[in-house]
């Protein structure tokens, strides 16, 4: 009887037959998170690093690890800017159409604390769990060479909007990241209709929020003037 064990980054370790038979390519990305994990005993995890041991997951994993903080309620400033340069070097990667995403040694070679990459991960790793079950290889011809290439598009938007100083407007276009990063892993060409959909409510949130402050700094302006 196959049996599930507890994993101290939380949750149930998955079965050998769950991981290999329901992931198109071998192994949830969940499990794949948690290994890489278990592997790294330094205190710090550089960049690089991570990108090597993703190695063919490396856009759909990297897409979702730097969307995943703006996720999570962690109250540090300029987060969204930090993280969303990555972000943007790997949409134009992705749609121009590079296999493996490639890093400049100033990125590739900057680190970040363990221990804050495994509190995202903890904190994550159940939802993710859900969301797997979720996802299963369809419609995959939206993710051929060429769908990948209009995802990258939409993903360098994105990423653009999400470097942004707009309040309360980041979460969207992670969330929409997330789920890209997520449908090229799993293959799932239904994700990519979801993310889209995601993408534009979030460039629609994004303008409304940008008008506001601007309606409400001509409103501010014409009081003083006046």
């Amino acid at each position: 009887m196959d049996q599930k064990a507890t994993h101290p980054l939380g949750g149930l370790t998955p079965s050998r037959t769950e991981t290999a038979a329901d992931a198109p390519n071998g192994r949830r990305t969940t499990v794949l998170l948690r290994e890489f994990l278990e592997t790294q005993t330094a205190d710090r995890i550089s960049l690089g690093a991570l990108r090597d041991a993703l190695g063919d997951r490396g856009f759909g994993v990297l897409l979702l690890i730097f969307a995943l903080p703006n996720l999570v309620p962690l109250n540090i400033p300029l987060l969204s800017a930090v993280l969303g340069f990555p972000l943007v070097l790997l949409g134009a990667q992705l749609a121009y159409g590079q296999r493996r995403p490639w890093f400049p040694n100033w990125i590739k070679h900057r680190s970040f604390p363990r221990a804050s990459f495994e509190a995202v991960v903890s904190r994550t790793l159940p939802a993710l769990e859900r969301a797997e079950r979720l996802f299963t290889p369809r419609l995959t011809q939206l993710l051929s060479w060429t769908g990948e290439r209009a995802v990258g598009t939409l993903v360098l938007f994105l990423a653009l909007v999400l470097t942004l100083p707009i309040p309360f407007a980041n979460w969207l276009p992670a969330f929409a990241i997330a789920i890209f990063g997520l449908a090229i892993v799993e293959k799932d060409g239904l994700a990519v209709l979801v993310g889209t959909a995601v993408a534009a409510a979030s460039v629609i949130v994004a303008g409304a929020v940008v008008l506001g402050f601007i309606k409400a700094a001509l409103l501010l302006f014409s009081s003083f003037i006046g």
